[in-house]
């Protein structure tokens, strides 16, 4: 794989070579592609890479979809914390082409930091997902709830209670015992460490009083949780168990079944920390904060495998997609309960509410006063526990998406940071020969392959565009340039996507929409027509200002007042390396042939400012040629109108349609 990948990043023009994995700067993690035990295997070689005097610079990770190649990119994203480098995380599907296809993304990439490779290219960004479906009740239970004894998984369990939860079990790690009686009037930690030692025989031990009253002090907080849910009329049940005891577990909801009915509700929210960097922390601390998390879900899901749930809720954190210093763990585990949130929605179905709720920062629990105040000067808030509970109870009872983010990110005062799209005409040379008086410009083809896969993550693969308009478009002069990705949810099957300049002014703008309807019925490819306007014979001398590398134009066959019709290359013909959603090649293609049939009809020359609707119909062809059939008027002097429609050379299937180009006379 090492040298297959120098010899493809060599042909994409980027010369790097192989190097001792303790002194490369780029380090390629293939564990979730090759290791029985992804996780374990790439913490092993990044613990080992952390005694490196200088780190890498960039770290790649390569998995294959799996929830254990989520787990390994919780390390990956968690070493490029500690050791300030970049990363990738790509996910490839295919075995096939591996090399050129981790190439690919090295070279031609925009510097995302999540990339899924199956029959397209997507990019895994955070976006906003307002409730917008209906309102579910809280089943009344029977509940289980690990972790829920105490911190903010008990005030979640409080807010359930308020919204229908009528009988719970909880499970802890201690048993609830009495305490000495010397301890009844005590009630702060000073005055149970005075009543324990005045009440020791001997020389006290300082250190098992402490640790004495740590357990006291949980207990009662325990005692206290329990009677605040009593208090809204839901029945308790605290259970010491091991949550990852399968067997232990099993009784136990067994017991629960027979006593109080089927489980219908369940949340994982047990966990603990070993914080410690990478080259620091032992395997053994490693194991332990992931057997809580990942053998705690196998052995409850195990425990219920029969059971008509209808909540199903995992605890996670943002550690999981940003990764944090000092748990590569706890990123690990949490981003494989993020990958089982997925599965176990599309098994269940609507019958069962699944998610997994990756938490920011609490203002409680596990956040000490000093961790509080360390995330408070670097601008991240943290989550009140009363308003994070809400949060749950929301997500339950409204909400629909496997994995949600709660609160801020891990980046100073990141709420959901804006994807980035760099342009650069080193990476993609073929920009050079889309220029106008020198500059070179990017195709609006380009940025609506863009907001289309950016937009497909949120409505699903079967996606159109609607409504794409042209503000300003991006210019190049110095050879580059950055346009960021705002999306906003509009409902399940829709979203608005913007490509926007640093500045904050508006590029590009489009409507997302799950694409329902069937393809036309392919036209008829015609015969070359013998009187062709002279243009047609040479486009790229009289009408177009396109380089080689955008001469996509094979042959015109017709055109006459009423469209034209053109064979096109795709982008893979030309040469184009990349993954794109459709082929911003052809679909250019279609636009310059569109100024060709106006610069025909009257000799007035246009550039593109806005289309209709943008509809694909299965995978885009990879290499050759396609038809492109523009019907197409002029509305008046300034403006042109069409609609292009592709198909394959034979004329057999559609393959997309654009619908109502709008073209503006171009000023001279």
């Amino acid at each position: 794989m090492a040298s297959a990948l120098v010899s493809a990043l060599a042909a994409r023009g980027i010369s790097l070579q192989l190097a001792d994995p303790m002194k490369a700067d780029v380090v390629v993690v293939l564990h979730a592609r090759t290791a029985d035990d992804a996780v374990m295997g790439t913490f092993a070689a990044l613990s080992r890479l952390a005694a490196r005097p200088v780190p890498p610079q960039l770290l790649v990770h390569v998995a294959d979809g799996s929830r254990a190649g989520a787990g390994a990119a919780g390390v990956v994203k968690t070493a490029g914390r500690e050791w300030g480098a970049e990363y990738v995380c790509i996910t490839h599907a295919s075995a096939d082409h591996l090399a050129a296809g981790v190439a690919d993304e090295l070279a031609y990439g925009a510097g995302e930091r999540e990339v899924r490779w199956g029959a397209s290219r997507a990019v895994l960004a955070r976006v906003a997902a307002p409730f917008r479906g209906p309102v579910r009740p809280v089943p009344a239970g029977p509940w289980i709830v690990s972790g829920g004894a105490r911190g903010v998984t008990a005030a979640c369990c409080v807010a359930l209670a308020r919204a229908g939860m009528r009988r719970v079990v909880l499970l802890g790690r201690s048993a609830l015992t009495d305490e000495p009686l010397v301890c009844r009037d005590a009630h702060d930690e000073a005055a149970l460490k005075r009543a324990l030692i005045s009440g020791a025989e001997g020389k006290p031990n300082l250190g098992a009083i402490n640790k004495q009253v740590k357990e006291i002090l949980a207990q009662r907080e325990v005692r206290a949780n329990i009677a605040h849910l009593e208090a809204y009329d839901c029945e308790v049940r605290y259970a010491s168990v091991d949550v990852t005891d399968t067997a232990a577990v099993s009784v136990l909801v067994a017991d629960v079944r027979a006593t109080w009915g089927p489980i219908t509700g369940l949340v994982h929210a047990a966990g603990v920390l070993a914080d410690k960097r990478l080259g620091d922390k032992t395997a053994e601390q490693f194991a332990s904060v992931m057997t809580t998390k990942i053998d705690g879900a196998t052995a409850l899901l195990t425990a219920c495998a029969g059971e008509p749930l209808e909540v199903l809720c995992f605890f996670s954190s943002v550690a999981a997609h940003s990764g944090n210093a000092g748990q590569s763990d706890y990123a690990a585990a949490n981003a494989m309960l993020d990958h089982w949130a997925v599965t176990e929605r599309a098994a269940r179905g609507d019958g069962c509410r699944v998610v997994s709720m990756a938490w920011g920062p609490w203002d409680g629990g596990m956040v000490t006063e000093s961790l509080a105040r360390h995330f408070t000067s670097r601008g991240i808030g943290l989550i009140p526990l009363a308003g994070g509970a809400q949060a749950m109870v929301d997500e339950i009872e409204r909400g629909q998406h496997a994995q949600v983010i709660v609160g801020c990110g891990l980046d100073d005062g990141d709420h959901a940071r804006p994807e980035t799209v760099h342009v650069d005409v080193q990476r993609m040379p073929m920009l050079a020969d889309h220029a106008i008086n020198g500059i070179v410009v990017l195709p609006m083809t380009m940025a609506l392959d863009t907001l289309l896969g950016v937009g497909r993550r949120t409505v699903g693969p079967q996606a159109a565009l609607r409504d794409l308009s042209l503000f300003q478009g991006a210019l190049l002069p110095e050879g580059t340039a950055s346009l960021t990705v705002a999306v906003e949810e509009i409902s399940t099957d829709a979203a608005q996507v913007t490509l926007t300049h640093p500045g904050g002014r508006p590029a590009y703008r489009a409507r997302v929409e799950r694409l329902e309807t069937e393809p036309p019925v392919a036209p008829l490819v015609p015969s070359r027509t013998a009187d062709l306007p002279t243009v047609c014979d040479a486009p790229y001398e009289q009408a177009l200002f396109h380089g080689p590398a955008f001469a996509v134009i094979r042959e015109v066959l017709r055109c006459d007042a009423q469209g034209i019709v053109a064979r096109l290359a795709t982008a893979g013909a030309m040469g184009w390396r990349g993954q794109w959603q459709l082929d911003p090649a052809a679909l250019d293609g279609a636009l310059q042939l569109l100024r060709v049939w106006g610069f025909a009809q009257d000799g007035k020359p246009s550039l593109p400012t806005g289309i209709g609707a943008v509809e694909p119909w299965g995978e885009w062809p990879r290499s050759g040629d396609v038809m492109c059939h523009i019907d197409a008027v002029r509305e008046h002097a300034s403006r042109l109108r069409a609609t292009a429609t592709f198909t394959d050379v034979g004329g057999t299937r559609v393959h997309a349609r654009l619908r109502d180009i709008v073209m503006h006379t171009q000023d001279s």
